[in-house]
């Protein structure tokens, strides 16, 4: 089975969602339905062409929820439905079989049990039943908060529209500090992040068209907006559906993660991105902070698509080097980025990109190359497969001592 696989869960039990996402951790992730409504169950399906759906059923619902069971099979009838229960009460396992379910687990049982159900119902799914993302989403993560990853974000963006014309590139800025790619750029925009899953259901050509931030390059911008307070009622399946969404109309996202404190919020954005981006500066905080966020990364055995390493403000004569930062991290070295402060310092001030108030500095001609790495036709080879994150990171502490 592919490792980006998603499966659905419809359950209000936490330790029993927890269980699944423990036993499953290696196979792909769990999103979560946050109704037992069956066309939002629906939705989600569609968005993360997930193979299989769990369902969570006891006595006091069971009508409920083999109704729901019945209702996924018949608009769904190539996914399977698994039911999970406490207890294997016999009243129960005959009510979900008889509703179509393929099978029935107990969280706590044998997780080795569960995986191999997984993998064995996963191979008898067609393969056009899982989801085929229509559109590439890179994520650009930092631990340290600061106005360089976004920098390097709406130049990729910029970058990007430039490179297909044609194909409509979206920019979600959702790092901290907030707002300053918007900043930077001169643009305003009263539509923010949380406004779109609020409006998800409205979420059109339309609304985009009048609602989305645009700059004059064609490039749409979404950031979190002044007021985050919302998102305290967005939950993990809204960001997914979200996203979901926003791969239909935009062949190209660049996702600014800066700065993002540690939350199934960043969880979720990580895992959704075809490919991350980790951006660190050639110094003792900055890699110690970025490597404590790919050891989060693999002590939650998040399911993430290749990372690279981009190191920002490189000085080449300078300890420790791009290549030893890369080694220690365990991930490929994408690129390295000059410093240019005063084109930096320009940008930031003027309204005005560094494409278009600098052009000739070494930072736009990096940009415009490594966005070509990564929305060209010709994937950059050294991230186009695993790079072995989980397996690496133990290296860093050892390494990274001898050479600072």
């Amino acid at each position: 089975m592919n490792t980006k696989n998603s499966f659905v869960v419809v359950s209000s039990r936490d330790d029993h969602i927890r269980w699944l996402q423990s036993a499953l951790a290696e196979l792909g992730d769990i999103v979560v339905a946050d109704t037992e409504g069956l066309d939002r169950i629906l939705q989600i399906i569609d968005v993360t062409g997930s193979p299989l759906v769990f369902v969570d059923v006891n006595h006091q619902q069971l009508s409920q929820q083999t109704s729901v069971i019945e209702g996924l099979l018949t608009v769904k009838s190539l996914i399977s439905v698994v039911a999970m229960a406490k207890s294997n009460d016999a009243e129960l396992v005959l009510a979900v079989m008889r509703a179509g379910a393929r099978d029935f687990i107990m969280p706590g049982e044998d997780k080795s049990q569960v995986t191999s159900l997984v993998r064995r119902l996963g191979e008898n799914v067609p393969r056009a039943q899982q989801g085929r993302k229509p559109s590439k989403m890179v994520a650009l993560a930092n631990a340290r908060p600061d106005g360089d990853t976004v920098m390097l974000a709406l130049h990729m963006a910029l970058a990007a529209a430039e490179l297909e014309p044609k194909r409509k590139t979206l920019l979600l800025d959702l790092g901290i500090p907030q707002g300053d790619a918007l900043l930077y750029l001169g643009v305003k925009s009263s539509y923010s992040f949380v406004d779109a899953v609020r409006s998800m259901r409205r979420l059109d050509e339309t609304l985009i068209e009048s609602a989305f931030a645009e700059h004059y390059s064609g490039l749409r911008i979404l950031d979190m907006g002044k007021d985050a307070s919302g998102m305290s009622e967005i939950t993990s399946a809204d960001i997914f559906v979200l996203l979901g969404t926003l791969r239909t109309y935009f062949p190209n996202i660049i996702v600014n993660l800066g700065g993002l404190p540690e939350s199934d919020f960043l969880d979720v954005l990580l895992r959704h991105a075809d490919q991350t981006l980790l951006v660190a500066e050639q110094s003792v905080p900055s890699v110690q902070r970025n490597m404590a966020l790919l050891q989060r990364v693999c002590a939650h055995k998040l399911t993430v698509g290749p990372m690279s390493l981009v190191v920002d403000r490189y000085y080449n004569k300078l300890v420790p080097t791009a290549d030893v930062i890369a080694k220690g991290f365990g991930i490929p070295l994408e690129a390295t980025l000059p410093p240019c402060g005063l084109a930096r310092l320009n940008v930031i001030n003027s309204g005005l990109s560094m494409f278009e108030t600098a052009p000739k500095e070494p930072y736009c001609a990096r940009v415009r190359k490594l966005t070509q790495q990564l929305f060209g036709e010709t994937q950059n080879p050294s991230t186009a497969k695993d790079n072995g994150i989980l397996a690496c990171w133990r290296r860093f502490k050892l390494l990274f001592a001898h050479e600072v």
